[in-house]
């Protein structure tokens, strides 16, 4: 870290409001790099600190632009994702005179091209709302000097590809790509030779989560899945945790009942408008909630330090995002634990997402909570 300097407002920040006394292995490899005017692809495991790997650099490198142009455009598959980034943004500028904002759907497009036309130095975008300020004319990309493209694989997954095309050749005379990705799938390498031809590859990623996860597998009978939940929080005296469902309904009830059961419980899907989805986060970020039940919307990028469980109430549709859901824990190299619940109808093809090596007892531990639950008679609840 010492060999990495800063103009004197981002030290500040980083010293003063981030307390940052060393940088995780992804942002000491890529921040020189990224000064140094290299493209850069970064990937790495979810946690490790990528967003800050591409935020420190860029707006180190425009403290004292304009704000005309805009300089730096990250564009980010969720609105949750964008509030995060600018978060950051806002936190590492926080000690410059640097403007910055998110353009994403839910909000007042007129009042997102006002905003854009008094100028401001950096935009956190979502692809499809920064397609219809493109394709209206209300904002000018051509002179953009640094592109990021965060959670790609996820962009990719999610149908980005027609839009994302779009902002990037809008992006024409740029000095600077950058790609960050928890994993490189096959798309992802398309964008990567398209866009990105000549880059430095910083690949730190294992497809394996963090070992610092403890992983548990519970097979449970579908009866006793919603009690043993239940039993969960009560017996391991749970903070603040993740619950993961596969469907929006699933979300709904599941999340219904915790709260009939005066659990301190909120909901997260996608059908929900913005201001919820936003209200339900922040009631886990301000620990106002002790379970957040969530879709896949939440499992990828978003950052709340203190979440020390992940349940999967109903296993994920593979590894990938296994690994997205259970990495939403452990986060800057704390522990955590993560959970997956798993009827006997469930188990085969969970072992298969899974695969052998990753079931095998030395490195996930497996045990039968339906027979110490059934032993109990449920009378713990």
């Amino acid at each position: 870290m010492e060999n990495i300097k800063f103009q004197a407002p981002i030290q500040k920040s980083l010293t003063e409001d981030f307390k940052i006394k060393a940088f995780t292995e992804i942002q000491a490899k890529c921040i020189p790099l990224i000064m140094e005017g290299k493209n850069v692809i970064g990937v790495s495991a979810t946690g490790s600190g990528k967003t800050l790997s591409y935020v420190l650099p860029l707006v180190d490198k425009i403290v004292g632009a304009p704000k005309r142009p805009t300089k730096i455009l990250i564009i980010t598959p969720t609105k949750e994702l964008s509030e995060q980034i600018l978060a950051v943004v806002k936190k590492v500028a926080r000690h410059t005179t640097l403007i910055s904002m998110s353009l994403y759907g839910g909000k007042s497009f007129s009042e997102q091209e006002s905003d854009i036309k008094k100028g401001v130095h950096i935009i956190v975008a979502c692809p499809g709302r920064l397609k219809d300020h493109i394709e209206k004319a209300t904002i000018d990309l051509s002179r953009i000097d640094y592109l990021v493209l965060d959670e790609a694989d996820q962009l990719m997954d999610m149908g980005f590809l027609p839009a994302l095309t779009e902002a990037i050749k809008a992006c024409s005379n740029r000095k600077q790509t950058m790609l960050f990705s928890a994993t490189v799938s096959p798309e992802v390498q398309e964008l990567v030779k398209d866009f990105l031809p000549e880059s430095e590859l910083v690949q730190l990623q294992n497809t394996q989560p963090k070992e610092i996860i403890n992983e548990t597998f519970c097979p449970i009978s579908n009866e006793l899945k919603y009690p043993f939940l239940r039993f969960l929080l009560k017996h391991k005296k749970i903070k603040s945790c993740l619950v993961f469902t596969r469907t929006k309904d699933e979300a709904n009830a599941l999340g219904a009942g915790l709260k009939e059961d005066k659990y301190e419980a909120v909901v997260l899907q996608g059908d929900m408008t913005t201001h919820q989805r936003k209200k339900a986060l922040d009631a886990l970020k301000q620990k106002s909630a002790v379970v957040l039940v969530a879709t896949d919307v939440v499992a990828r990028g978003i950052d709340i330090p203190h979440v020390t469980h992940v349940i999967n109430y109903t296993p994920p549709e593979s590894l990938e995002s296994y690994v997205h859901r259970i990495g939403r824990t452990a986060r800057h190299d704390k522990g955590g634990e993560a959970l997956t619940l798993y009827t006997p109808d469930e188990e085969h093809q969970l072992k298969k997402i899974m695969g052998e090596r990753a079931w095998k007892p030395s490195k996930i531990k497996e045990f039968n909570y339906q027979l110490k639950i059934e032993k109990r008679n449920l009378k713990i609840f």
